[in-house]
């Protein structure tokens, strides 16, 4: 909350109480996104439990969640072969596809020069672009007529299955047992899930089976988990203080 931590103040925090309160993956990733790296950060229990609900849930989260359940819904969990490509693109589907494509040598750089913060803000320029496709694209008005539409539903969900593969590959060394569920949902195979798969767009079989699974990162209720960490927190407090 802008001072400096002291415990004397009496003002720290505790990792484990937060890891286990929210996840590891959770506050890794919290730490990594907003503090850059050898530098001060401020830490804020409200902040954490903003990213948390804003990136993680509402972004990363809702375009695994949207994606999967339309490939379910729409297709019975596999899409047909052929997917992949499209003879005539729209132009949503080509700066989709070029940013997700160009990713992985945007990210190596900021990460190369120990800038993680700046490699995941490239990471989810992607994945807003991939939740604005869906809007985009509107896969549930193309499934009214699937004779006349199924092909292009189809390559549309796989495009956004492969952007999702792309982040995932990036997300790994912040959300790493985050993303093995998110692979295991999208179908992703082992080798198109490591580091030289990242630059190739293309890599998902067509026809991988997708699984709707939990959410990665269900919505924290703000002012409940503030009031629980602040009853624990005072418990605490009153533990390690010295006798009077």
């Amino acid at each position: 909350d802008g001072g400096k931590m002291s415990k004397s103040k009496g003002n720290v925090v505790d990792p484990y109480l937060l890891a286990e309160k929210f996840g590891v993956d959770a506050l890794r990733f919290f730490l990594l996104r907003t503090f850059p790296f050898g530098s001060d950060g401020n830490f804020s229990n409200e902040l954490l439990i903003q990213t948390i609900n804003t990136d993680l849930a509402n972004d990363l989260g809702n375009l695994l969640s949207r994606t999967t359940a339309m490939v379910g819904k729409y297709f019975g969990g596999q899409l047909p072969a052929g997917c992949k490509s499209w003879e005539n693109p729209e132009r949503f589907d080509t700066e989709l596809i070029s940013m997700a494509s160009a990713l992985r040598g945007v990210y190596e750089g900021h990460m190369e020069a120990y800038a993680p913060h700046k490699a995941l803000d490239e990471v989810f320029k992607v994945i807003a672009r991939a939740n604005k496709y869906i809007d985009e694209t509107m896969p549930w008005a193309l499934a009214k007529d699937m004779a006349a539409n199924g092909a292009r539903l189809a390559h549309v969900l796989y495009n956004l299955l492969e952007a999702t593969r792309i982040c995932g590959i990036l997300l790994s060394p912040f959300i790493p047992a985050s993303c093995e569920k998110l692979f295991a949902q999208i179908g992703a195979c082992d080798g198109c899930r490591t580091w030289d798969s990242a630059a190739q767009w293309g890599s998902r079989a067509e026809t991988a089976a997708v699984t709707k699974g939990e959410n990665l990162f269900p919505r924290v209720d703000m002012d409940k988990a503030l009031a629980e960490l602040e009853a624990i927190q005072a418990a605490a407090a009153v533990r390690i203080s010295p006798a009077r």
